[in-house]
């Protein structure tokens, strides 16, 4: 559940994940000006502790102050990296439930938006950080059509990629990074996968650890009942040896027995050309038609 925006409101940023410096989410603060919202700082936003954005306690503050502040409509991470997954346990989730808003990020900031599905059903977007998504000094065409979309409550239709199992499904959509979804297995912060779409992508991480997460995942209770799953890409995974195989092998191993639509290398990664896409909202998986929609 989330409300849409309207130019002229005020969003907060927050840095749940790893340190910034003020000058590498400059251009990305302009950009969100530009599309005529006013910004508000958290008062952590530029803190440091070891290779986070300051202490837990100080990342969560922020955060709940901006859930607390009804004037702020949405709340956006300025980075991923490493790190929110210490923040959620320090959360109030009734608060957060009492005033629904998105939260959006990309990478780390997945395993806090996974928690805020799994505690709220609140809707979070997927696909943008501040800092990282302006290194080329302008965000990519594709992440800002697909935001400016989802922002401004507009439905959708984002094609791409390639049929693994073909068919038709609706669903809840959740996941994003596979090492931080994984990590919550076993928490109050994981999202049952029960009738859900499941969103996967990685970046940097050996091939064979992917097959292994993937196995956690599928073993995780509510697995039997996911409805589809869409694929990202997998930018900079290494490989150990040749009997590791590829990306495209591990994937049609895990889907080689799956009777659900299937579909991989849609265009969501680490890569700088991907969807901004909706954590938590119910989407429609056309694996034939390698597509992902509103519903």
């Amino acid at each position: 559940m989330y409300y849409p925006l309207v130019p002229g409101d005020k969003i907060g940023l927050v840095s749940p994940s790893r340190s910034v410096k003020p000058a590498e989410i400059a251009k990305g603060v302009e950009y969100l000006k530009s599309l005529g919202f006013d910004v508000v700082f958290g008062g952590h936003v530029f803190d440091k502790y070891c290779y986070m954005a300051g202490t837990a306690e100080n990342r969560a503050a922020d955060i709940m102050r901006f859930y607390r502040d009804k004037e702020i409509k949405a709340i956006f991470a300025t980075s991923g990296g490493d790190g929110s997954q210490f923040v959620a346990p320090l959360l109030d989730w009734n608060v957060i439930r009492q005033n629904p808003k998105p939260f959006i990020g990309f990478s780390d900031t997945g395993a806090l938006q996974n928690a805020i599905l799994a505690q709220t059903g609140q809707v979070c977007f997927t696909g943008l950080t501040l800092n990282y998504d302006f290194k080329n000094g302008a965000l990519d065409k594709q992440i800002d059509a697909s935001l400016k979309t989802l922002l401004f409550g507009e439905s959708f239709c984002f094609k791409g990629g390639k049929k693994v199992v073909g068919g038709k499904a609706e669903g809840v959509l959740v996941g994003g990074c596979l090492s931080l979804f994984r990590n919550l297995c076993g928490t109050k912060f994981m999202p049952d996968m029960s009738g859900k779409i499941l969103l996967i992508e990685d970046v940097e991480e050996p091939l064979y650890k992917l097959d292994l997460m993937l196995q956690q995942i599928s073993q995780n209770p509510g697995f039997g009942e996911t409805r589809g799953i869409v694929f990202g890409r997998f930018y900079g995974c290494s490989v150990r040896s040749r009997d590791d195989g590829t990306v495209d092998g591990m994937i049609s191993r895990f889907c080689e027995k799956l009777q659900i639509p299937v579909i991989k290398d849609f265009p969501y990664s680490h890569e700088f050309a991907r969807y901004v896409l909706p954590l938590g909202a119910m989407v429609c998986l056309d694996a034939d038609k390698k597509a992902l929609s509103s519903v």
